[in-house]
């Protein structure tokens, strides 16, 4: 009896321990799973693990925007595709150039499915140039930058150059270059003589004419304060104060002054029909020169057209001027001239000019320009014979006609 009362309790006790250890497995088991639960809920955290150099270095090549191309990241839209570049609006100028602290609209155009009203306007670098929402830029700095345009899903940038002004002496000069123009003066007392980059660039733009076979020659070259005085009164006194505005520069404000400027063979509207005068209008940027006063500029230069008149300004300056089709005004904006010349009503030219041969006769009225003709007339009974200073033989023929550069 005593046997199987202990053989009764073993198994008991065995029984107990089995259901025990079973109970632990479970235990553990559902601890185990709703642990799981919560991990696969929760972010992990991963230990930030740097980059070698070389690493950093290949994503930067990949990803980095170049500072031209660079727009503030406001200004583009959230939820635009992706862009490329325009082909249905475009802007009216393709480099703007302006000056510190002046502004200027950009001026595009469209076609009729673009409407510009929605674009966005950016600029990559802000220390340059500012532009506002109506793409109104300002110059803050002398510099480079690119302003871009955001509509639909076209980009189109547009290259800016901000340009400094600086006055040294009396003396204007925009980004280097020396201006003289109706609005800058000269002092009078700057009296450079012809310079010896002029030279040396206009004996190059000779030689390579003359390989051609084609002769351009110096017909005239610096002047100064003084000789301009004669030149200006001389046209005043035959043609009125008007009239000798249009085709001549007052005292200081001759180009000529500046020791950068060469009136080339004949001075006369005609020298654009001779070959001469055709290379020369083609070629000359090549040299590092500009026609100065070019024909349907004349609202800007306020000049008439003169196709005998260069300017040296350096060959990059003179190259992204010619292929623009710019005015020196234009290209430094320096466009805001004295308006000295106001319209007239049209008036009957005299039928007596001045003889040709005469040192300071105007050529004859054909070869004006079309837009002075019928706006700025000089009555007969104005006209006087132009006083005419005796020159030294042994000087250079000078031929300062009324048409001469200013």
């Amino acid at each position: 009896m005593a046997q199987e009362t202990a053989k009764k309790r073993r198994k008991d006790r065995a029984r107990a321990s089995f259901l025990l250890l079973m109970l632990s497995v479970v235990l553990v088991f559902g601890f185990g799973l709703i642990v799981g639960k919560q991990n696969m809920n929760t972010p992990q955290q991963v230990e930030a693990v740097p980059q070698q150099e070389s690493d950093q270095e290949e994503t930067m090549s990949v990803t980095e925007i170049a500072p031209a191309e660079a727009v503030p990241v406001e200004n583009i839209p959230e939820t635009t595709p992706e862009f490329h570049q325009a082909t249905n609006f475009w802007s009216i100028e393709p480099h703007i150039y302006l000056r510190v602290n002046h502004t200027k609209n950009l001026n595009l155009a469209c076609n009729p499915e673009i409407n510009l009203s929605e674009a966005i306007y950016g600029v990559s670098d802000e220390g340059i140039a500012l532009v506002d929402e109506y793409g109104m830029i300002t110059g803050v700095s002398k510099g480079e930058c690119t302003v871009s345009v955001f509509c639909g899903a076209e980009t189109l940038r547009i290259p800016v150059t901000v340009r400094e002004l600086v006055v040294d002496n009396g003396c204007t000069y925009v980004d280097g270059i020396l201006v003289a123009n109706k609005s800058i003066s000269l002092p009078e007392d700057y009296d450079p003589g012809m310079l010896p980059e002029t030279s040396e660039a206009f004996a190059e733009l000779q030689a390579a004419a003359k390989e051609e076979g084609l002769n351009i020659y110096q017909g005239s070259g610096y002047r100064d304060y003084q000789y301009q005085i004669t030149c200006y009164n001389s046209l005043v006194n035959a043609y009125g104060e008007e009239y000798a505005n249009k085709i001549s520069a007052k005292p200081g404000h001759s180009e000529h002054q500046t020791g950068y400027t060469v009136d080339c063979n004949s001075i006369n509207e005609t020298f654009i029909n001779t070959p001469e005068g055709q290379w020369l209008d083609q070629h000359a940027h090549e040299f590092g020169f500009i026609i100065r006063y070019p024909k349907g500029k004349e609202d800007i230069t306020g000049y008439s057209y003169e196709c005998w008149h260069i300017r040296y300004v350096g060959v990059k300056a003179a190259t992204e001027i010619f292929e623009q089709g710019l005015t020196l005004e234009e290209y430094l904006d320096i466009v805001s001239i004295e308006n000295d010349i106001p319209p007239t009503e049209p008036e009957t030219i005299p039928e007596e000019m001045p003889d040709q041969t005469d040192e300071y006769s105007i050529p004859e009225s054909d070869t004006l320009s079309e837009e002075i003709i019928p706006e700025y007339q000089i009555p007969q009974e104005d006209t006087v014979e132009p006083d005419i200073p005796e020159a030294d033989e042994d000087e250079i023929e000078i031929i300062d006609a009324p048409l001469e550069a200013p």
